[in-house]
């Protein structure tokens, strides 16, 4: 079997999110995909899955769900160009998200980051070395 690589999220407004990551440009995995849960691709065997906080507090056995903008991980994504990274941003602000930095723009690495409609926070970078 192929490893996958699956991100968990806990999103408040499942309908909202799900259409968030759709303008983003992530491709809907039907097939991991239900009433409970939508999963995007984002590259071969990686996606995310959107879960409503209920659910998501039913898979980690009734823990406490973090309020995103205060524990969090940092989601990086390399794109194979400086052009990807912006247009996947743009598309991200365009869509309700935040820009929470100024871009990274240094000789070897170009970045920008944008926390989605719940908060969650998305490092989108290129690196030419």
């Amino acid at each position: 079997m192929t490893k996958q690589l699956l991100i968990n999220m806990p999103v408040n407004k499942a309908e909202e999110s799900k259409r968030f990551f759709e303008a983003v440009g992530f491709p809907l995995n039907k097939k991991l995909s239900d009433e409970q849960a939508t999963c995007f691709d984002i590259e071969d065997n990686i996606g995310i899955v959107l879960l409503p906080a209920a659910h998501f507090k039913d898979a980690i056995n009734g823990g406490q769900v973090a309020d995103a903008a205060t524990h969090e991980i940092l989601l990086s994504i390399g794109m194979d160009s400086r052009e990807e990274v912006d247009e996947l941003a743009d598309r991200a602000l365009a869509a309700g998200g935040k820009q929470t930095q100024e871009p990274v723009d240094m000789p070897e690495i170009y970045g920008r980051t944008f926390a989605d409609l719940d908060g969650h926070l998305w490092n989108i970078f290129y690196m030419s070395a």
